[in-house]
């Protein structure tokens, strides 16, 4: 009766950690072909193809883009940390993942039947389950989108590693706040490590909103966070990360080009989110104040800067005409937007 617990555990496991090597598969065999030739289209449409001075061809760019072999590592890994973490999850008997943990387990205020070390194995694979849950619906997005990159796997090993690890310190810290914690805290405990896997970032920042030494750093640099781009989502932020876009200034300096290459974003809408980021940039907190009058874009603050608009423009909003000239001025002389601005007509076309 044993072994065939532990042969269909091994069963269940192996079906659920599959889903990581046949992506790649299903990817390579029909999905990149299909991604190839949409590439192609959209240099047509921005006049690409006619430039005949690249060094390598199309095809080339995708094979290094793409190479199978740089999908073993990330792969094995996140197969087999995933693993581990059911393991963890399906080994008791009964599995906790089935039955949680009870009051009755728990015992009484000042003591509990289950050991310190059980609880965090609790915290650790609920982690992974929760990362594991979030990065199945990463993959198919991202598979559905033609845009399965090594990188997709580098990003979910190191973030399943991210929310294990902070599960564990969460769990902790919880612990060394109430040292005789409440029945109902224990019994949560599945369920808070299964979000802090699914959101390690919002319990990392809890952490550091509750612990004095941070309260008592003093303010750095603009974070420019990419939150602040509107239309863009925790998926979009993930991918763009892969691709060394962590904040709205990276992204307002990305190529275009190289974006719709590498990611599978509609070229419209990188190119709105470019445009975003540059004003951000440039304005900073003041960008709420713009978009409440309809300036969203550098291509819309040049729009609207246009034939002595600045002193409406100044009416609408809560930035003065001077703080306006300066701004149209910055902008005017930035040769990305003129860029940006025909990339826009060019799509608008198509």
């Amino acid at each position: 009766m044993e072994w065939e617990r532990i042969i269909l555990m091994v069963l269940g496991i192996t079906v659920l950690c599959s889903f990581f090597p046949f992506s790649v598969i299903s990817f390579h065999k029909y999905r990149l072909p299909k991604k190839r030739r949409e590439y192609e289209r959209i240099r047509r449409i921005l006049g690409k193809d006619k430039d005949t001075g690249e060094e390598e061809t199309l095809q080339e760019l995708f094979q290094e883009e793409y190479k199978g072999r740089d999908y073993i590592l990330p792969v094995f890994f996140v197969t087999l940390f995933c693993a581990l973490g059911f393991w963890v999850l399906f080994s008791d008997i009964p599995p906790i993942i089935l039955t949680g943990i009870s009051a009755g387990e728990f015992g009484d205020t000042n003591s509990t039947a289950l050991p310190y070390t059980h609880l965090s194995l609790v915290a650790i694979g609920m982690a992974i389950l929760g990362s594991y849950v979030w990065s199945i619906q990463y993959i198919a997005r991202r598979l559905i989108n033609l845009d399965l990159s090594p990188g997709a796997y580098y990003s979910m090993g190191t973030r399943i590693i991210f929310a294990t690890f902070v599960s564990l310190t969460f769990h902790h810290f919880i612990q060394s706040m109430h040292p005789e914690p409440r029945k109902e805290m224990v019994e949560l405990l599945p369920v808070i490590a299964f979000f802090t896997g699914v959101f390690p970032q919002r319990v990392t920042q809890y952490i550091q909103e509750k612990l004095l030494v941070f309260k008592k750093m003093g303010k750095g640099a603009h974070p420019l966070s990419l939150e602040m781009i509107e239309g863009m989502n925790l998926f979009h932020r993930v991918r763009l990360s892969e691709v060394g876009i962590d904040n709205a200034q990276n992204l307002a300096e990305a190529n275009l080009e190289e974006l719709i290459r590498k990611t599978s974003f509609n070229p419209r809408l990188l190119l709105d989110w470019i445009a975003q980021a540059k004003l951000y940039v440039i304005v900073k907190d003041q960008i709420g104040s713009l978009r409440r009058v309809g300036v969203r874009t550098v291509l819309d603050f040049q729009a609207a800067g246009a034939e002595n608009g600045l002193s409406t423009l100044a009416q609408l909003s809560e930035m003065s005409e001077g703080q306006l000239a300066t701004l149209h001025r910055v902008i005017s002389e930035d040769p990305d937007v003129d860029t940006m601005a025909s990339a826009r007509k060019n799509l608008g076309e198509s």
